[in-house]
């Protein structure tokens, strides 16, 4: 072998071995979200349970083309750099938990979905977007318990609505988004 041929040897395979290197690298940041900026509250961290102001809970239930996509636990759990995110989960059910240290912040729903990692607006959820044969729809509710603490959603006061991220959170809030084939 020639002294050409050994140098672009040389460099080929360090090209190679630094791509592999990075390509294996996570850098730690939040899941990828398509929406366009993440919402500065989504960004806060209240780091655990003690001194908090406000604890509630709306719940938000999501079907993609007929079958319901579970919210997963932990949403806002354990992130790189912050053990609790003012929005998080810590089961399937939907039930977002909604904490601050002080009172009369409001939390837009897109902040959620920005610490999940997911996009969500008027032009679709996740992956599924609005198109000529497919629309997004938001339906907004209120829940309750029954005796025996079951959750109960009355479907005669559903009602669409378009506020879609910038929706503000409340407490027992029933939140249905529905992706769907036009009718």
């Amino acid at each position: 072998m020639n002294k050409e041929s050994i140098l672009w040897l040389i460099i080929t395979v360090a090209a190679l071995s630094g791509l592999a290197f990075l390509l294996g690298q996570s850098d730690g940041s939040p899941p990828f979200n398509t929406a366009d900026e993440r919402h500065a509250l989504a960004n806060e961290c209240v780091g655990g349970h003690s001194g908090l102001a406000e604890h509630y809970h709306p719940v938000v239930v999501i079907s993609v083309l007929g079958e319901n996509i579970d919210v997963p636990g932990n949403v806002g759990l354990n992130d790189p750099g912050c053990s609790m995110r003012p929005l998080h989960t810590h089961d399937t059910s939907g039930k977002i938990h909604v904490e601050f240290k002080e009172t009369g912040i409001e939390a837009p729903l897109e902040a959620f979905f920005d610490i999940w990692g997911k996009h969500m607006d008027e032009t679709g959820f996740d992956d599924h977007r609005v198109d000529e044969n497919h629309e997004f729809l938001m339906f907004l509710n209120n829940y309750s318990y029954d005796d025996n603490g079951n959750m109960v959603v009355n479907p005669s006061t559903r009602e669409q609505v378009y506020d879609f991220e910038n929706l503000i959170l409340e407490d027992k809030q029933y939140i249905e988004l529905v992706y769907r084939e036009k009718a």
